[in-house]
C-alpha cells in the first residue's frame, strides 16, 4: 500500500492547481474516483490501481514518462502511456481539444481492440468516473452541462458506447462495468 499512498500524493502534487469541467471542483476529486473504483475491483492489481491515480499525468501536467518509470516501473509507465491520448506534436498538449476530440477518441476505441485487461481496467475506471461526473452535472445543472466539452452530446455518447461494446467483451463481469453500463443507459438514452 506504501505505493499508492505514494501514487496519491504524486497525483495530489501535480493536479492540485486544477479543476474540473463546469464545476470548478479540484481535480483530484476524479483521480480519487479513479482509485475508489480500482480498489473495489478484485481484478485490479496494485500495479493498475497506481496507474489508475496517475492516468492523467502524462496528459496534464509537466510530469514525464521518465519521471513515471523512475517513480513506479515500467509496468505503471506503460498502463499510463496506454490511458494517455494522442497529441499533434507527440508531445503531450493538444492545442486545440475541440478541433481533435474525435480523432483522440476514435484513437482510443481503435487501440482498445487490442488492449489488455490491465489497460482496459484503467480506461474504465476513468471512463466511469467521467460519466459520473456527467450524471452528476445533468441532475445540477441541466443540458447546459454540454457547453462544457469538447465535443456535443451525440459525439460523446457515440464515445461512451463504443467503450460500453468494447468493455462489455473483455470486462463485462466487472463491478465498474454494470455501473458503466447502467450510467451509459441514463446519461444517453
Amino acid at each position: 500500500m506504501a505505493a499508492v499512498q505514494k501514487a496519491l500524493a504524486t497525483a495530489y502534487d501535480l493536479h492540485v492547481k486544477q479543476e474540473r469541467k463546469c464545476t470548478k471542483a479540484p481535480y483530484f476529486v476524479h483521480i480519487l474516483d479513479v482509485a475508489k473504483h480500482l480498489m473495489a475491483e478484485p481484478a485490479a492489481s496494485e500495479d493498475v490501481i497506481i496507474a489508475g491515480i496517475l492516468h492523467d499525468t502524462l496528459e496534464d501536467t509537466p510530469y514525464t514518462a521518465e519521471e513515471l518509470e523512475r517513480d513506479f516501473g515500467p509496468n505503471v509507465c506503460q498502463l499510463v502511456v496506454f490511458a494517455t491520448e494522442p497529441t499533434k506534436d507527440g508531445g503531450t498538449r493538444i492545442q486545440d481539444k475541440r478541433q481533435t476530440w474525435k480523432a483522440r477518441k476514435k484513437h482510443t476505441v481503435d487501440i482498445c481492440q487490442t488492449a489488455t485487461k490491465d489497460q482496459l481496467l484503467v480506461l474504465l475506471a476513468d471512463k466511469l468516473s467521467n460519466l459520473q461526473s456527467i450524471h452528476e452535472d445533468l441532475f445540477l445543472q441541466g443540458a447546459g452541462v454540454w457547453d462544457c466539452f469538447n465535443a456535443d452530446r451525440e459525439d460523446i455518447a457515440w464515445c461512451y458506447q463504443e467503450m460500453r461494446a468494447i468493455f462489455r467483451s473483455r470486462l463485462g463481469n466487472t463491478r465498474m462495468f454494470q455501473l458503466y453500463e447502467r450510467l451509459v443507459d441514463e446519461v444517453f438514452c
